[in-house]
Order: C-alpha cells, then sequence, then structure tokens
C-alpha cells in the first residue's frame, strides 16, 4: 500500500502544515468556477485536505453545488503528468544536426 502523503493528514489551520495545506488549496484555486467562497466552504465542511482530495462527487456537490463539485473531482482524478508533457514537447524542439 503506497504511503499517503504527509500533508494531506494534516489539519487545514496547523501552523507550518497551513502553509502546505494553502499550497494545495491553491491548487483547487485553478480550477474554473472555484473562488475563494468555495474554497470557505470547502474547508468548512472537511477537516483536512486529504477529506477534500478523497470525497466523492456527490459530498462534495453538497458543499459547493454539482458543477463546481464535477470540476473538483475532474481536476483532482486528471493524470499528473498529460499536461505538462504537451507544453515541453511543443517548447522543446529537436536540434537538427548540420553535416
Amino acid at each position: 500500500m503506497p504511503n499517503a502523503t504527509f500533508e494531506l493528514q494534516l489539519p487545514l489551520d496547523d501552523g507550518s502544515a497551513g502553509e502546505l495545506a494553502g499550497r494545495r488549496l491553491g491548487h483547487l484555486r485553478a480550477v474554473a468556477g472555484v473562488d475563494e467562497e468555495l474554497i470557505a466552504r470547502l474547508v468548512r465542511a472537511f477537516p483536512s485536505l486529504r477529506a477534500i482530495y478523497s470525497a466523492r462527487e456527490a459530498e462534495l456537490g453538497r458543499v459547493v453545488g454539482s458543477v463546481a463539485a464535477a470540476r473538483i473531482r475532474w481536476f483532482l482524478d486528471a493524470p499528473l503528468d498529460t499536461a505538462l508533457a504537451g507544453h515541453v514537447r511543443r517548447a522543446v524542439r529537436p536540434m537538427s544536426h548540420a553535416a
């Protein structure tokens, strides 16, 4: 069984853990339609980031509404490496070898 990321287990307002939690919540702010009001609702409804990250779409929907919940769940479930792969391929061009 893979080890859980430590900061996901910490409360959202626990000193330096709060800074790590803030970074994780910052990722959610990148989701279209997720604003400070929705973040505040999530923080009030869920005791930790682990609870937010592992919540089913229906659980998120009861807190932030079905559209925001679907966007959040999609964002959290998306593979981590696919978006960057496309950017890197476009940014890095193979060097031509002149003879």
